[in-house]
């Protein structure tokens, strides 16, 4: 729905843009006019708003198709919690056993003859979210 409204935003942006770049070569003309010019870069002004409009709408409903739905959940669709508690964020990753601690089970978990720990990958959804627009993605 945001996508289709997006798509008419721009249209008409376009078409509003258009009769003030029309309306420019009336105020150069023999006879200037400025309050004729002032006008004509009103009208421009306002349609390219409305094609800006447009466009961030379409961004966003592309950001919600891409994520899944309210972005809530991680690629794999696991939430982004400790493997072992699944109440705290991850810090570290056990790259021998695969999971993704919090820094409480990490003191039950340590092994430092068999385990080779990494920062973990995972992001919480609100970081996540508030990264993707930081990169401008």
């Amino acid at each position: 729905m945001a996508s289709k409204t997006g798509t008419w935003l721009i249209g008409i942006g376009c078409c509003i843009a258009f009769l003030g770049l029309c309306a420019l070569p009336a105020a150069f003309g023999p006879n200037p006019d400025k309050t004729l010019l002032g006008v004509a870069m009103t009208v421009l002004s306002a349609g390219m708003m409305l094609v800006a409009g447009g466009l961030y709408l379409k961004a966003r409903s592309f950001r919600v198709k891409a994520v899944g739905g309210d972005g809530s959940q991680t690629k794999r669709g696991r939430k982004a919690a400790c493997d072992r508690c699944g109440k705290n964020e991850p810090a570290i990753q056990c790259r021998v056993h695969q999971l993704h601690l919090c820094s409480d089970c990490l003191g039950q978990h340590y092994d430092f003859r068999s385990c080779a720990y990494v920062p973990s990958t995972r992001r919480s959804a609100g970081k996540a979210a508030a990264y993707s627009q930081a990169s401008g993605a």
